[in-house]
């Protein structure tokens, strides 16, 4: 299978969701109730989404751009997607930097999940994003909506982070750094020799993982 084709898997297989619903139910399928909002009550766990480690070049491939943005806004709503009814979420990201493409100021997001109503879903191995919070994102048009490449693959957040200042030892420095995705699920091991672009990225400084992407987007289209 192609990279791109693989890419065009992992966007249109979508993992299961865990339906939570007043009364402490759950279920696999979305469905609607009525009555108080006891989310929190039943059944937690969902199975994880269990996929193989993208590479960077295949994270490009799959991207129309990359940004650094904060999530500014969000709305849930109720969507047919896979045949199936969904609770997606729409967050607005304001793009603190375009790293790679020519993305618009504001980009509304679509993930899987959310909270409707009195109905909420959980969604382990799309992308999580939490409102205030900066990050790095590889973003794929898709049909009418932007999606994250790759699902929680292409979700990097940036935290504070602190490295010595020099080869002395000396004072400490502030220093932005990329994290994982919190909802990544289990990600299996690369096959072959290539590493993959949560190995590159996870731990990298901000402006370090600009660079190696930026590199990585120019050399992926300088052979199109």
């Amino acid at each position: 299978m192609s990279p791109r084709a693989f890419g065009l898997t992992l966007l249109v297989a979508l993992p299961a969701a865990l339906t939570l619903t007043p009364g402490g139910g759950s279920g696999t399928a979305a469905q609607g109730s009525a009555g108080a909002l006891p989310l929190l009550s039943g059944p937690r766990e969902a199975h994880a989404a269990v996929s193989i480690q993208l590479s960077l070049d295949e994270l490009v491939s799959f991207a129309s751009y990359v940004v650094v943005a904060t999530a500014t806004e969000q709305r849930s709503q109720w969507e047919e997607i896979g045949g199936a009814r969904r609770i997606v979420t729409y967050t607005r990201l304001t793009v603190d930097r375009a790293v790679a493409g020519q993305p618009d100021a504001d980009v509304w997001v679509r993930t899987l999940g959310g909270v409707v109503g009195d109905v909420g879903q959980q969604v382990s191995g799309d992308a999580h994003l939490k409102l205030g919070t900066q990050a790095m994102l590889f973003l794929t048009r898709a049909g009418s909506a932007v999606v994250v490449s790759g699902m929680a693959q292409g979700h990097y957040p940036v935290v504070d982070g602190a490295e010595p200042r020099g080869l002395t030892g000396g004072p400490r420095v502030a220093a932005r750094r990329l994290a994982p995705s919190p909802g990544s699920g289990t990600l299996l091991p690369r096959p072959g020799p290539s590493i993959s672009a949560r190995e590159q990225l996870v731990g990298a400084t901000l402006d370090a993982a600009i660079d190696l992407v930026g590199r990585a987007w120019k050399a992926k289209h300088a052979q199109q």
